[in-house]
């Protein structure tokens, strides 16, 4: 994964766009989890990256706590009209947010609309790896 940093994006031209069309900021919470929510999923690695122009932004990365969770990750976003004329779409920004694990399965991947002044919740659902070490295709 090649990323340049939310930082070095600030310097470019690309950035004065793009901040202009995402004037305000939305916040994302990360629930990282297994067996249907019950068990959190700590240390979880947690990238959020937009493509912009020719460049893939890294806008954060952290991990999860204990719960599982990260709150109040801050990203650029449109301004939210709470009641849009009636044919309006509201705008939004996409983003997307990779999930990494060593003791789970693959990397998750999912897309997300970011709101200007709006909390999203994502939910993460990873599936632990199994070991299968001496077991033969038969299962036996």
């Amino acid at each position: 994964m090649n990323f340049i940093s939310y930082e070095d994006f600030k310097k470019t031209d690309e950035y004065k766009n793009f901040i202009k069309e995402n004037p305000s900021v939305g916040k994302i919470k990360i629930l990282a989890f297994t067996a249907y929510g019950a068990i959190p999923i700590e240390n979880a690695e947690i990238l959020i990256t937009k493509k912009v122009g020719n460049k893939e932004i890294l806008f954060y990365r952290g991990f999860t706590n204990s719960s599982g969770v990260i709150s109040n990750i801050d990203l650029p976003a449109p301004i939210y009209v709470e009641k849009p004329e009636f044919d309006d779409i509201p705008k939004y920004t996409m983003y997307d947010l990779t999930a990494i694990h060593e003791g789970y399965e693959t990397i998750k991947k999912y897309r997300v609309g970011m709101f200007g002044n709006v909390k999203i919740i994502q939910y993460v659902k990873m599936t632990p790896k199994i070991a299968l070490e001496g077991v033969e295709e038969n299962g036996n």
